[in-house]
């Protein structure tokens, strides 16, 4: 049995959950270790760090692990063409008797020039685009390089070279897209600029601003309208700009043209406007639907014998769900119990909700049975996210930079 896989949710599940014993699993990413997306932008300003936000491939016990991308599969053959990240030119083949396609999507840039994704390259910029200070949040390295940025742009203000007018650009921080993602790194962003900054950068303390722009009606427009609301004022009352129905023409140097017209200068930009299909994907010449593999109720990939498809880039036909790694999760779960027990009972999914913080003692919470925000929703979010991450290593590490950047404040190197 072979996976390929670089989602946390859904290919690190599966892999933990089927019987080492019935199948030989053999693992392909380009990454060796597992993102938990949810704390992405905790650990892109020094809340968290960024070892306790990732599992290593490795640590699943019993799997085959090599590191490389897959370029094709040749369905006919049951073969993965695949090539080494460290040497492009060093292609293989892999033959399978059951694949698991669980390889997720890449960031979405609606073709606005000026901005290309740059994720499915073996050697790419670790912003995840084409720009230095345009940044995706996906991947660890997308946040090591956010947060170097960050502190970069309050080195450079502190200079006593640096002009007024560059100033204000490098201290604008711009988040386009209003989903959960981009709340609650605006969020990290309002706390660390409220706590830290004005502890390390006192003459900057005043100086920086925080503008997101949402292109719909409403900042986390898939959550119930009165959260979203609470949000929005929220944000009001913490001096952040949300330039609500706004979008982005295009991408210039060091700066944003809005449809309205207006030009923001930055000093750096989160994009987070949604996921696209990879190329990976696209290329295979399965049915697709809004750019993901059409699976059957048990996740089964239609036409194509013992091949199945999980996470952000499958979509179950006649039941479309949310990207959401609670959904990767579930079905990586379902589909190993599957395959170890040779049965094929559908798949169901069981809603627990949306989450999202909005800083240290704040957070929204849309479950099917209500809808809760302020300090309760908060410690939903904390103790929900402290129980998926999987190694105890991880479960002791993640209070212990809580409680750290809580009383001591974040880390401000730039490594």
């Amino acid at each position: 049995s072979s996976g390929i896989n670089a989602e946390y949710g859904g290919g690190f599940r599966l892999a933990r959950v089927l019987n080492k014993e019935k199948f030989s699993v053999t693992l392909v990413s380009p990454r060796n270790h597992f993102v938990f997306t949810p704390l992405l932008p905790s650990s892109a300003v020094g809340t968290l760090e960024f070892r306790c936000v990732q599992e290593p491939v490795r640590t699943v016990k019993g799997i085959t692990y090599y590191q490389a991308a897959a370029n094709t599969v040749d369905f006919e053959k049951k073969e993965i063409i695949c090539n080494s990240v460290y040497d492009d030119s060093t292609e293989f083949t892999m033959d399978y008797d059951k694949l698991i396609i669980a390889v997720g999507t890449k960031s979405n840039t609606f073709g606005v020039p000026g901005v290309e994704t740059d994720e499915e390259n073996i050697i790419h910029n670790p912003s995840g685009t084409n720009k230095h200070n345009l940044f995706f949040l996906k991947q660890i390295e997308h946040a090591r390089s956010i947060r170097n940025r960050i502190i970069e742009c309050f080195e450079r203000a502190s200079s006593p070279f640096c002009s007024e007018e560059d100033k204000k650009r490098l201290l604008t921080f711009l988040v386009v897209g209003g989903g959960p993602t981009s709340i609650e790194f605006a969020s990290e962003m309002y706390d660390f600029l409220k706590n830290d900054v004005k502890k390390w950068y006192p003459d900057l303390a005043k100086k920086h601003q925080i503008i997101i722009v949402e292109a719909g009606d409403h900042l986390l427009g898939s959550f119930n309208e009165a959260l979203s609301k609470y949000v929005e004022k929220k944000f009001t009352s913490r001096n952040i700009t949300t330039l609500i129905g706004e979008s982005v023409q295009r991408v210039e140097g060091n700066s944003v043209v809005l449809k309205s017209g207006k030009t923001i200068p930055y000093g750096a930009c989160v994009w987070s406007t949604g996921n696209k299909e990879l190329d990976f994907v696209k290329d295979l010449g399965l049915n697709l639907d809004h750019g993901r593999i059409v699976v059957d109720s048990c996740l089964r990939v239609s036409g194509r014998d013992s091949v199945y498809a999980i996470g952000d880039c499958a979509r179950i036909d006649g039941m479309p769900l949310a990207m959401l790694a609670q959904v990767a999760n579930q079905q990586g779960k379902y589909l190993g119990k599957s395959l170890n027990s040779g049965q094929d009972i559908p798949f169901r999914y069981f809603n627990r909700g949306a989450m999202a913080q909005l800083g240290t003692f704040d957070a929204v919470v849309d479950m099917p049975g209500g809808q809760i925000s302020g300090l309760s929703a908060f410690i939903t979010w904390r103790l929900a996210y402290l129980t998926l991450s999987v190694s105890i290593a991880n479960k002791m590490l993640i209070p212990m930079y809580w409680f750290k950047s809580y009383w001591f404040g974040r880390d401000i190197s730039k490594f």
